[in-house]
């Protein structure tokens, strides 16, 4: 079940770091330092060249409130950069230009508990070239040029059409695995005409410290984006 959790969570992190959400987040001076959950993050998109690094805080689990950290001593950094509270991610962030491949997060808590932990690295991924059509009466299997996936690696698929709603995906998490096949009845959902197709391959792992609720820690790669043509 934690499998199968994981996977859609990937998933809708996929769609929406392609649309991202507004969202405040409350003092974390307000909640008990422990019940703090943690998730960062690095993710360097190929289509810009910018990577991308995230410290979010959430009260009691992967899914609680969100928290901004404001009164000293807490803070993140990364790679001894501090991070400011930007709203568009939920949590902490910056921007750097081109790659970086890891790196490491230090968090401090109000009762001055600090927690390092190294960002597992990521792997490139790209889309194969003979890819221009698809047809939605047929599964789609795609062969990406990369090496096979390892533990812990994910690889996700989101197809965007120009209609709202229109769109498609799939999620491959099997190690060894060096494909991934989008459902015909995924693609059904697809109107005929051009498709974005864009494609993450993410590493995540628990946290090697952290609070007593946890957390994890994760580098994506974001291939380039091709347009693809939708036919019968």
């Amino acid at each position: 079940m934690k499998n199968v959790i994981k996977i859609l969570t990937r998933l809708s992190m996929l769609t929406l770091s392609v649309l991202l959400i507004s969202c405040e987040g409350e003092n974390s001076a307000d909640v008990n330092q422990e019940k703090i959950y943690t998730k960062y993050e690095i993710f360097y998109n190929s289509n810009t060249d910018k990577t991308i690094v995230t410290a979010q805080f959430r009260f009691g689990g992967p899914l609680g409130t969100v928290l901004e950290l404001v009164d000293a001593p807490a803070e993140v950094r990364f790679n001894d950069e501090l991070l400011s509270y930007n709203a568009l991610y939920a949590g902490h962030s910056m921007e750097f230009a081109g790659e970086i491949p890891g790196g490491t997060f230090s968090y401090t808590d109000l009762d001055s508990n600090t927690y390092i932990n190294t960002v597992p690295d990521y792997t490139y991924i790209g889309f194969p070239m003979d890819i221009d059509s698809v047809s939605k009466s047929e599964a789609l299997d795609i062969n990406w040029d990369g090496e096979a996936l390892q533990e812990d690696e994910t690889v996700g698929v989101f197809i965007g059409s120009w209609k709202w709603g229109d769109d498609a995906g799939s999620i491959q998490s099997s190690v060894g695995a060096s494909n991934i096949i989008v459902a015909k009845n995924n693609l059904a959902s697809l109107p005929l005409g051009p498709s974005v197709f864009y494609m993450d391959r993410t590493n995540e792992k628990f946290l090697q410290a952290g609070t007593p609720e946890g957390g994890t820690i994760l580098s994506k790669y974001r291939a380039k984006n091709i347009d693809v043509q939708i036919t019968e």
